[in-house]
């Protein structure tokens, strides 16, 4: 009896683990959000040369160091956003989260991943596809969407007032096809 225990445990570990791989995105996979127009509740000022506009969390470079520019970055606030327009209806598979890696990564710790087709709030209004669970320095996480259909993605600190820093957000999966 421990024999079939111990191979229903074995089988049961590796089905979770393929269904977590099943939406790690494949090499040469297409970002759907590279490029696209993006918006966040608040700017944090120009620093240098380092500006942190939504649209930098959108522009293929998953450098971690905020200081180098490549990352958004909002005031701190009560429950900052950050929101993402693919500009069409996809079927996402996986969205991939690059955290901040030289200061102050466990502000995106607890952050919500919304897709959705309402552009209303900002696509607050969507369900939450996921959260971000691992706020280390320099993380990449990996939130499994399961094919849930959206054009919009929104990344939502909930419940406390935070600063809001995405150093990239990546969006996998497959464009959905218009209806009759």
């Amino acid at each position: 009896m421990a024999g079939l225990w111990s191979w229903l445990l074995a089988v049961g570990l590796l089905e979770g683990l393929r269904g977590a791989l099943s939406c790690v995105p494949p090499p040469g996979a297409r970002n759907w959000a590279r490029g696209q127009p993006a918006t966040q509740s608040s700017t944090y000022p120009q620093w240098g040369t380092v500006y942190s506009r939504a649209e930098s969390a959108v522009d293929g470079n998953r450098d971690g160091d905020w200081r180098h520019g490549s990352c958004s970055h909002t005031l701190v606030e009560e429950e900052p956003w950050w929101s993402l327009d693919l500009g069409a209806s996809y079927a996402i598979s996986a969205v991939v989260v690059k955290n901040r890696q030289e200061c102050c990564s466990g502000r995106l710790q607890g952050a919500q991943i919304h897709v959705g087709d309402c552009g209303t709030d900002h696509g607050k209004c969507n369900p939450i596809c996921g959260s971000v669970s691992n706020g280390s320095a320099g993380s990449l996480s990996v939130i499994c969407c399961d094919g849930r259909r959206g054009r919009y993605v929104t990344v939502v600190i909930p419940g406390r007032a935070e600063y809001l820093t995405l150093c990239e957000l990546e969006v996998y999966g497959s464009r959905v096809g218009k209806g009759c």
